[in-house]
Parts: C-alpha cells; structure tokens; sequence
C-alpha cells in the first residue's frame, strides 16, 4: 500500500477532525493536483470539486511567487474577505486542507489547528 492509498483511507476521519475546529464552515482535503479526498460542504452550496481545483491552484501559484522571490515554499495562504476567510494549509507533498473559516472564529487558534493537523496529514504521504 502506497503513502497516497493510506491517505485517501483517512480522508474523511482528517476532514471530520478539520471541521471540528470552531468557525470552520466548509472543508475539504485536497490532493495537489486538485482532486478531492474528502469534503464537508454544505448541500447545493457550491461545486466541492471546482473548489478543491482553485484551492490547489492558489498554492501553486502561491509556491510559484515564493519560488519567484527565492523564499521557501509557503505552508499557509490566507484569503480575507469581509465575510469569511479561507485557509488554505500545505499538508506534505501530496495534499492540502483548504477551509472556509466563520468571520466570527479566532483566526490564529483555528490557523494553528489546521496546521497541526497538516503536519500529521504530512507526516503520512
């Protein structure tokens, strides 16, 4: 069994654990070519793959301006918006969590959940 099968096999236990973290609203755990493993979304609120696809998309093009500016690849990439904020947490080689956070939540405390959790989903691919 591949790194990769293991992960899939526990997608939907890491997405359970992502959106017990207070003020997540939707999730979902995302391969790094934008395929999705694992989501909670509200029904009929938005396509679950279409999200999972940008998601993977902002990292890389994240990665690319980092790669660009000779820093280290980034691990979080934040979007703020008047509403709600969406994380989105590099979690290994091989996959990324991306949430939509409640404005209302405490952002560092669920920024801090989610990347301990990433770390754990890194430590597996």
């Amino acid at each position: 069994m591949n790194c990769h099968t293991s992960l899939e096999e526990a997608a939907q236990d890491y997405v359970d654990e992502i959106r017990s973290a207070a003020g997540v609203v939707a999730c979902a755990l995302v391969s790094c070519d934008g395929r999705v493993m694992g989501k909670y979304f509200w029904e009929g609120s938005l396509s679950s793959s279409l999200f999972a696809a940008m998601s993977a998309t902002v990292l890389a093009a994240a990665e690319a301006v980092c790669g660009s500016a000779h820093i280290q690849r980034p691990s979080t990439v934040i979007i703020t918006a008047t509403d709600a904020t969406i994380l989105i947490v590099s979690a290994g080689e091989a996959a990324l969590i991306t949430a939509t956070i409640d404005k209302s939540a405490d952002l560092p405390t669920v920024q801090r959940q989610l990347t301990d959790i990433a770390a754990r989903i890194g430590e597996v691919t």
